[in-house]
């Protein structure tokens, strides 16, 4: 059967996404080699890298489509065309937003596969199935085969590889969706399969995507020996916690086994405020850890939810800042939280999915209004990706960073312009209460 799988682009601009936008979500990847595998003919499209072409998909036996809230208005869009093109072709929606709006989904698909879909895929793309189908959980992460990056279309060459080693998380932020979509077991793939695919990647530069890199020291440490090793001298990003750089022998073996970068989940500096976001950590925890991630060379890409505008994050010494406003993702306690308290601004659904990526504000705040939430959390990114900032990137010789706050400068302009109608929709919305 010909099977295509898509992933839609968001219609606007995201200083994160834009950052890394080459990078193809892994979901599809996994699903796509285990159709492959099984002798089915599999393309995946993805618009972040191209444009999606109707001709190469219209003939399709099977369209799967793999959303996230922001992703989701345009995922619909394509189911809605595809099956106009093709009445008799079947579609199925998957991933984070269908899992937790499923109802919502199945109003354009023939199937809706919620949480994980490798082991429901192959049945239902053969024989058909129920309209929203429970996904099973992966109990052994060495089963799935490797992700193949030869089936997304267009794609010659990534400059950043993502590689999965775990699933789940043993933390239950309450803005976070992980736990609901994975669940609180921390699942690891062994070591020597992950060095195995990492053994196909030469002079590549990798990006560990787990949602907590590292929580199994024992399994962590075993990994990064292993890499040492084999000669493994790729560089690579992960993201992970504080806890991390509470074990400076781990931090240690991060460096040498090629780590140039870990992405922190800080979230605020203030011990109240991380105690109501189910976070384990202190003001104090997070000013060691980049002290630690700092003596040991590894960068520091500082992710904080908004408080409005603030320079903590100039003094901090961080080298990269992912500054998001509070978003109600769908699945997490948040959402129904907000939900519940009738907080939201967005009314138009599921067009108004589309503001959900961290980088509008889609509820009421709880310090300031609307409009100003959204206009201080841009002041203060302005601040720290600057001109004369990045002048001083420049100035000491670190040049990757340099370019980093000067793409970041520039992509922060593009987004004031491409959201000047919503910031006047917010102030509209403040003005009538």
């Amino acid at each position: 059967m010909k099977v295509s799988l898509v992933e839609p682009k968001a219609p606007f601009l995201n200083f994160y996404t834009t950052v890394i936008k080459r990078l193809p979500l892994l979901g599809p990847l996994y699903l796509g080699a285990i159709l492959k595998n099984e002798g089915h003919d599999v393309t995946i499209h993805n618009e972040n890298l191209r444009k999606l072409d109707y001709s190469k998909i219209k003939d399709s036996d099977v369209l799967g489509i793999s959303i996230m809230s922001s992703t989701a208005p345009r995922g619909y869009e394509i189911a809605k065309d595809f099956k106009l093109l093709n009445p008799r072709g079947e579609v199925i929606i998957g991933g984070s937003h269908a899992t937790f709006m499923p109802e919502e989904a199945a109003q354009y698909a023939d199937h809706v596969v919620t949480g994980e879909g490798e082991l429901v895929i192959s049945e239902l793309v053969k024989n058909g199935g129920d309209k929203i189908i429970p996904g099973k959980p992966v109990e052994n992460l060495d089963d799935l085969p490797f992700p193949d990056f030869s089936l997304v279309d267009g794609l010659r060459s990534i400059p950043i590889t993502p590689v999965s080693t775990s699933r789940g998380c043993p933390h239950d932020c309450t803005f976070c969706s992980v736990t609901p979509m994975f669940g609180r077991r921390y699942r690891l793939r062994s070591a020597e399969s992950v060095i195995r695919e990492l053994s196909r990647f030469k002079h590549k530069h990798i990006f560990f995507c787990d949602d907590n890199f590292g929580v199994n020291k024992k399994v962590t440490k075993e990994l990064l020996n292993l890499m040492i090793e084999h000669g493994i001298t790729l560089k690579w990003t992960a993201q992970t916690g504080v806890d991390t750089a509470k074990d400076e022998e781990m931090v240690k073996l991060m460096a040498k086994a090629g780590c140039g970068r870990l992405c922190i989940g800080f979230e605020s500096m203030n011990l109240e405020t991380l105690k109501r976001y189910g976070k384990k950590q202190t003001p104090e925890d997070i000013v060691n850890c980049i002290k630690v991630l700092h003596k040991y060379g590894i960068k520091v890409h500082g992710m904080f939810i908004s408080e409005g505008y603030s320079d903590i994050y100039h003094k901090l010494g961080l080298d990269t800042l992912q500054l998001t406003i509070l978003t109600p993702i769908t699945g997490s306690r948040l959402y129904n939280a907000m939900k519940d308290a009738g907080r939201f601004l967005a009314q138009i659904y599921p067009s108004d999915w589309k503001l959900f990526d961290g980088c509008h504000v889609v509820h009421w705040p709880d310090n300031l209004s609307p409009d100003e939430m959204q206009k201080q959390t841009v002041q203060a990114l302005k601040g720290f990706y600057s001109r004369v900032n990045a002048g001083k990137m420049l100035l000491r010789g670190k040049f990757e960073d340099f370019h980093i706050r000067r793409e970041g400068h520039q992509l922060l302009k593009r987004w004031e312009a491409q959201n000047r109608d919503y910031l006047a929709r917010l102030k509209q919305i403040y003005a009538h209460g």
